[in-house]
């Protein structure tokens, strides 16, 4: 079942300059973020959402906050007699539609054995960041745990439970699959969209301040009286100010 996409506002309100993107407590980050730039502002309800819930929205804040409609990347082709650089481009309106997706999870184990999972949340990432597991090992049976609402899982079915997990969910563990446009090999791309999403918003706060910075400094306005400035206006007082050094 899809629950509809909440709405988002732009980043780039006072609030918002509060934020520490340096913090790496990410999923406490993500949920503060979201509370505050959708329209649902309870944290506790961010925390019960899907990890790919989560990821959608703040593809959707991207979109909104850029009026972007495709992220670009850089890769390296992974082919050791190729080793070139190139860019590729991902549509953000793909990657949101479906993202909500809240049904478990069943696998079919040895041909007879059903395994059922729920999908992980953003409360799960807040208890297993907390728990601290000593190998990765340790991290996967914790996680299986967690996540295992029906059947028994065996040591050797993790491998197989974990890749289940990440082609129903694919937003948890995204990657494209592009081909290098020197060789043409095609290339796996593992693509963060948690991390690309936080690095794209932390660097439109670092703009918004600096542009409060050279605003206040040259005109003697206030930092509400620069965020109430249009961003269009806002670049076009900006651009006179540069002009004129």
């Amino acid at each position: 079942m899809h629950q509809p996409p909440l709405n988002v506002r732009p980043f780039g309100q006072a609030v918002d300059l509060d934020l520490d993107f340096s913090d790496a407590d990410r999923p406490e980050l993500v949920t503060r973020l979201l509370g505050q730039c959708s329209e649902h502002g309870d944290p506790a309800f961010w925390w019960s959402q899907p990890v790919s819930a989560r990821t959608s929205a703040l593809l959707r804040l991207v979109a909104a906050t850029e009026q972007a409609e495709a992220l670009s990347f850089t890769a390296r082709c992974t082919q050791v007699a190729c080793g070139e650089m190139f860019e590729f481009e991902l549509p953000l309106h793909g990657l949101v539609v479906g993202a909500d997706e809240t049904t478990p999870i069943r696998v079919l184990l040895d041909g007879q054995r059903v395994v059922t999972l729920r999908r992980p949340t953003g409360g799960d990432l807040r208890q297993w960041r907390a728990a601290r597991p000593a190998s990765r090992a340790e991290a996967v049976r914790m996680m299986l745990d967690t996540l295992l609402l029906d059947g028994q899982v065996r040591p050797r079915d993790e491998a197989r439970l974990a890749e289940s997990i990440a082609a129903a969910d694919p937003l948890v563990a995204f990657a494209v699959s592009c081909n290098c446009p020197a060789c043409g090999a095609t290339n796996e791309v593992p693509v963060d969209l948690d991390a690309t999403a936080l690095a794209r918003l932390g660097a439109h706060q670092q703009a918004l301040l600096r542009a409060i910075h050279g605003l206040a400094s040259h005109y003697g306005w206030s930092e509400s009286q620069v965020l109430a400035i249009p961003p269009a206006r806002r670049a076009q007082y900006l651009a006179f100010i540069e002009h004129q050094s």
